[in-house]
């Protein structure tokens, strides 16, 4: 590395801007599909009933670009985000569709203005997120067993699985609030140590998607606590 040609602060914020281009266009991507669906009744039936193998490819799409990222060329590290973002637009409509219009607006705003305000915590602190970050996405594996585990409890006690559903809403929201600070503290130390080229692009596709994921589980999550029931 050449470091009379090598600035970290003014890397790395250069890196971060980049990943937060390729976020805004898969959360544009996603929003422009979903709407398109829930505006139409014939893309519904075309659609929807592949729900479930709609949600078995994005699955596939995330692993891929999270461990395999590395050997794929940047255009299509590039394609797989855009298709991601495709997919979720798909698989999300069916969640937007049991929200009014109003409520769903409204939960977007109050995610967007909390996501914006951890992630700049985690830009400007001088404060080490490491730790937290570690805790959080160990709660998060919790939750997630919580959440497999109240399926089936909802088929047995209906009216406890919707209470505990909430209080897992609600820890999940702290959970990604707190991933978002870090995570942004983590791609910026990233865009700091790593120079231009392939895997520069690769990772600021897959750090976009990082930061895409906290977003929507954030937005869901608060969708399921403050959203209106359509």
């Amino acid at each position: 590395m050449n470091s009379k040609n090598y600035t970290p602060d003014i890397s790395g914020n250069r890196f971060l801007s980049k990943v937060y281009m390729w976020m805004f266009a898969g959360m544009l991507i996603t929003a422009i599909v979903s709407y398109s669906i829930y505006l139409s009744p014939r893309l519904q039936e075309m659609l929807l009933p592949y729900y479930f193998i709609l949600l078995i490819i994005e699955l596939v799409v995330v692993l891929a670009l999270s461990w395999k990222s590395e050997s794929m060329s940047p255009s299509v590290a590039a394609g797989a985000f855009i298709f991601y973002a495709l997919l979720n637009g798909i698989t999300l409509t069916v969640l937007l569709m049991a929200y009014t219009a109003s409520s769903v607006f409204i939960v977007f705003v109050i995610a967007a203005g909390m996501f914006i305000g951890m992630s700049l915590f985690g830009f400007f602190t001088k404060k080490d997120l490491s730790s937290i970050g570690r805790f959080a996405i160990m709660a998060l594996i919790g939750i997630i067993i919580a959440m497999i585990l109240n399926i089936f409890l909802f088929m047995i006690i209906p009216d406890t699985a919707v209470l505990i559903d909430f209080g897992i809403s609600v820890i999940a929201v702290l959970i990604f609030a707190a991933l978002t600070a870090y995570d942004t503290q983590k791609i910026k130390e990233i865009g700091n140590s790593i120079e231009y080229g392939a895997p520069y692009q690769n990772m600021a596709v897959v750090c976009a998607l990082t930061l895409y994921l906290d977003f929507i589980n954030l937005f869901i999550h608060l969708l399921n606590i403050f959203g209106d029931r359509d």
